[in-house]
């Protein structure tokens, strides 16, 4: 894997609002040739699969393909399964979405802890393993509990949440990841671009965001305060906040690569830089970083 995954929720389920078919394109161009490897898509992202593919085809390119299963679009409305064969027929149907034979990074769509433990997904797991039609599997899921279920259950890769304001997760997960030598995608490393540090508290969103439903405007305010608290981080060794905010994901030891929903150009050449390295942060930033989240109760 890059060190940066492309991940494309953003580009293709027009999450914060609509995306020209054209951006979309250019910023899949950009990260390849800003040497990005690795790109992640859904089936419930739009046409994020095709887009992807097509991209990838036309530039020959040696790449690393992720897709997700289990969670649909059915008549509009988003449902879940993770029977054996709703799970076969997901995996064909974004095989055929991606012109391609094989899926390198194949995982299961928030099963949450029951379909976990349920274990319905297994068969199809071994089934297209054996067929080869997926050389790897893992699970994106929620939270510790969840990723300690699905460790326990063998998978190779988990996508969580891992950022400057929320890393309690992964970093409870250090030694079952290490023990089971699982894989880590780092998702949301600027928690929808709140690390990036450039809003201010009025800031406001428009209803096809959906940031402007994540947060309550008491929850967005405290949630600037604490960016503001990180500041200290601007400076020579980092650029900006996005920078260090990346960085600080890419500096876990379990980390194998940050899922960075870039929708530009300009956000693709920014991560790539911000990934030069390591060491991505100096011994006083670790510090620092330490007592500002133990003093903010994070």
């Amino acid at each position: 894997m890059s060190e940066i995954t492309l991940g494309t929720w953003g580009l293709g389920a027009g999450s914060y609002g609509p995306v020209r078919p054209e951006r979309f394109d250019e910023t899949l161009r950009s990260a390849l040739e800003g040497g990005i490897t690795t790109f992640d898509c859904a089936p419930v992202w739009g046409d994020s699969e095709e887009r992807v593919g097509r991209a990838l085809a036309e530039a020959k390119a040696d790449a690393i393909v992720i897709t997700r299963a289990g969670t649909r679009l059915v008549d509009g409305k988003l449902e879940q399964s993770f029977t054996e064969d709703a799970l076969v027929a997901d995996c064909e149907a974004s095989l055929k979405r991606l012109g391609r034979d094989t899926i390198d990074l194949w995982l299961l769509h928030n099963p949450g802890d029951v379909s976990i433990q349920t274990g319905d997904w297994r068969g199809a797991v071994d089934r297209l393993e054996a067929e080869g039609k997926i050389r790897a599997w893992g699970m994106s899921i929620g939270d510790a509990e969840e990723a300690h279920l699905a460790i326990d259950a063998g998978a190779q890769a988990i996508c969580i949440t891992h950022n400057l304001l929320a890393s309690g997760d992964l970093d409870s997960l250090t030694d079952a990841i290490e023990e089971h030598g699982c894989k880590v995608l780092a998702r949301s490393p600027l928690m929808f671009g709140l690390l990036a540090g450039i809003w201010s508290d009025g800031r406001r969103f428009s209803e096809h965001d959906h940031r402007e439903r994540r947060w309550n405007r008491h929850s967005f305010e405290e949630r600037v305060r604490q960016v503001d608290e990180l500041r200290f981080l601007v400076g020579p060794d980092h650029p900006d906040l996005a920078t260090a905010a990346i960085r600080f994901v890419l500096s876990h030891t379990a980390v194998s690569s940050v899922v960075l929903g870039a929708r530009s150009p300009y956000q693709i050449s920014a991560g790539v830089e911000a990934a030069k390295g390591p060491p991505y942060l100096s011994d006083v930033d670790v510090v620092r970083i330490g007592k500002v989240r133990d003093a903010l109760g994070i």
